[in-house]
């Protein structure tokens, strides 16, 4: 029996000009409320049920399914504050599953080697002028496209070959080359040899060297900025 879950990540950045980082719990709790999992409907539509052991099962992302995205404070100085949202499915990876006994618990997943990459020269917004700063001003996407996420391996104690897990996992996140060690809340879940993956997070892009975007005397963004990942990969 077993249990299939994969988090994931890959991640973007923000809106169209330069900041200071500002710090603040409103900003904080409204992105959170934003990008929190709709666990109503998970609940409601997903069956929990039990899996075969399995060995070394690669999965490989399916782009056309999977998306990444980020969410900006955007905040005006007249005090309105919008959320920004970019989005991109020019996603590739892969990953190895195993799911068996263990000492752990009734059932662990393993997951092995698993590299998931974003292209975010293509993230979209709505907005052409803010989605050309963010490739040749802030994050400089143009010349850094790639967002890469990976895992060496990690072990998930899976109760009873359950087919769904909430857990947080750790993995490296590479942007314009810099490598940072970031947690992402997941859940997932496997149906029909498919791994279901949602996942979310935040970082400040000072971390990958570079300003929240600013417009002087009209608005900034601010960080921390949201990272939200839906991924489906295919055995």
């Amino acid at each position: 029996m077993k249990k299939i879950i994969i988090f994931t990540l890959l991640f973007t950045f923000c809106s169209s000009e330069n900041i200071e980082t500002v710090e603040d719990t409103s900003v904080e709790t409204t992105i959170a409320e934003t990008i929190e999992p709709d666990n109503t409907s998970t609940t409601t539509s997903i069956e929990v049920t039990q899996l075969e052991s399995f060995e070394e099962a690669l999965y490989l992302v399916n782009k056309d399914l999977s998306s990444v995205s980020y969410l900006a404070p955007k905040q005006f100085l007249n005090s309105n504050l919008e959320i920004v949202e970019g989005i991109t499915n020019e996603i590739t990876g892969e990953f190895q599953l195993t799911l068996d006994e263990c000492d752990a618990a009734d059932s662990c997943l393993q997951v092995r080697n698993l590299s998931i990459s974003a292209d975010l020269s293509t993230l979209k917004s709505g907005s052409r002028t803010r989605d050309g700063a963010i490739q040749n001003k802030w994050l400089e996407s143009k010349i850094f496209p790639n967002a890469v996420y990976t895992v060496d391996e990690i072990i998930f104690p899976n109760n009873n070959f359950d087919s769904k897990i909430d857990e947080t996992v750790v993995g490296v996140l590479t942007i314009r080359n810099i490598e940072i060690s970031v947690p992402f809340s997941i859940t997932a879940y496997m149906e029909d040899d498919k791994v279901y993956v949602s996942g979310i997070t935040e970082i400040d892009t000072t971390w990958f060297g570079f300003d929240a975007p600013t417009k002087f005397n009209a608005w900034e963004v601010l960080n921390p900025i949201g990272i939200k990942v839906s991924i489906v990969a295919e055995k």
